[in-house]
């Protein structure tokens, strides 16, 4: 079964709602993703169709007689950490609109039709399906599948994916395997050419086991007649047939895939990319709320994917957990921090990252960042340190 990104309708019946759908899907189809890789779920079909492990965003939507509905499916997307966001016709009546079990969740005012872009847009990046964030690395063994993995690079890159591929993506006179590591730590998503010889590579093999120790998705491509030697939790074998390739001359390195084979290729990239990016962003917060927990500090996972905490000073921290390398925010996505900032009294906010593989020089740059930027980096392995000293 392949996972799905889920968008959960919850609460009121909403005469939005159609409008909130066509937007959504239309910013979808723009990000390259097929529709077919998103799940609509609501109360008629939460219990057989809901899948706890897969990218989930929840909108609930309140209403006024304080007669709540869909707590029981509520209760359960919270112990799932689900990212759930409370809609309200007017935010001055929040706390009448919104069940107590959502209360202390950052609410949003829905009232015309010209909020439905700015809800899509939260919708949207609490999946991690903006564009900016489709990143991909391509793991192969030159002398054995070249032309494949430039097919694919140009392939992912027309389906709107940052892809890294060795012989295009290196700049000229930088340390070649500090940067394929340091890429590798900062993709989605890795489309392995499992190839004969491909683990006879010393470098493919390194790839593959630093990949699978990130709990980075991997699609394997299985070459005809070939069985793969090893797997991870996070990887999906897709066994390619001699027909599957111009001519069937699948022992040429030179030899190219078929246009059909190659979509089914991009959509299983989209479906494991989901896992991928759960299975990242969960084991950052996990980690992160697990040592707040053995610290007796409180803290709350917000919809729009950050975590609340105030320090013993009783000032509001929130801290971001950011898959891959930490990036300088968009001008408008800084606007829209700082906006939050200025509503909201925050004292710090810190960008929350685990460093593996990361290249020195980055890091080196981060932390002088540190010194002069209002937003701060903790690395992963570092949390527990810094929450003792807050």
């Amino acid at each position: 079964m392949e996972t799905k990104y889920q968008l959960i309708f919850l609460g009121q019946k909403s005469p939005f709602r159609p409008d909130i759908e066509t937007a959504f899907f239309q910013h979808v189809e723009e990000l390259g993703l097929d529709k077919k890789n998103v799940k609509i779920i609501d109360e008629t079909n939460f219990d057989q169709d809901y899948i706890a492990n897969a990218p989930t965003y929840c909108l609930y939507f309140g209403t006024k007689n304080s007669e709540f509905e869909d707590i029981h499916q509520i209760e359960r997307l919270k112990a799932d950490a689900t990212l759930i966001l409370p809609i309200v016709d007017v935010i001055a009546d929040f706390n009448a609109s919104i069940p107590e079990q959502l209360r202390p969740i950052n609410g949003f005012q829905l009232s015309a039709k010209h909020d439905i872009e700015p809800l899509v847009n939260h919708a949207l990046e609490g999946l991690g399906l903006l564009r900016l964030s489709r990143r991909l690395f391509i793991s192969y063994k030159r002398d054995e599948s070249s032309a494949v993995a430039i097919q694919l690079f140009e392939r992912f890159e027309k389906a709107g994916f940052d892809v890294f591929l060795d012989t295009h993506s290196v700049p000229k006179g930088e340390v070649f395997q500090e940067e394929l590591w340091h890429r590798l730590a900062d993709t989605d998503i890795v489309v392995l050419l499992n190839t004969p010889g491909f683990l006879q590579s010393h470098w493919t093999t390194q790839e593959l086991a630093q990949a699978s120790s990130m709990s980075i998705g991997i699609l394997q491509l299985v070459w005809p007649n070939y069985k793969p030697e090893r797997s991870s939790e996070l990887s999906i074998p897709l066994y390619l047939l001699d027909t599957d390739f111009d001519n069937r001359l699948f022992a040429d390195a030179k030899s190219n895939l078929t246009d059909v084979i190659m979509d089914e290729i991009v959509s299983q990239a989209e479906s494991l990319r989901a896992r991928s990016l759960a299975a990242r962003q969960d084991n950052i917060v996990t980690e992160f709320i697990r040592s707040a927990d053995n610290a007796h500090v409180s803290v709350s996972l917000q919809p729009e994917k950050f975590i609340t905490m105030r320090n013993s000073r009783d000032e509001e921290i929130v801290i971001i957990p950011t898959v891959g390398v930490p990036q300088a925010f968009t001008y408008n996505q800084s606007e829209e921090l700082v906006k939050r900032i200025k509503q909201t009294a925050v004292s710090a906010i810190h960008l929350l990252y685990d460093h593996r593989n990361i290249r020195t020089k980055w890091l080196d740059h981060l932390a002088w960042l540190d010194n002069y930027l209002p937003i701060k980096t903790i690395k992963l392995t570092d949390r527990e340190s810094w929450l003792n000293k807050n």
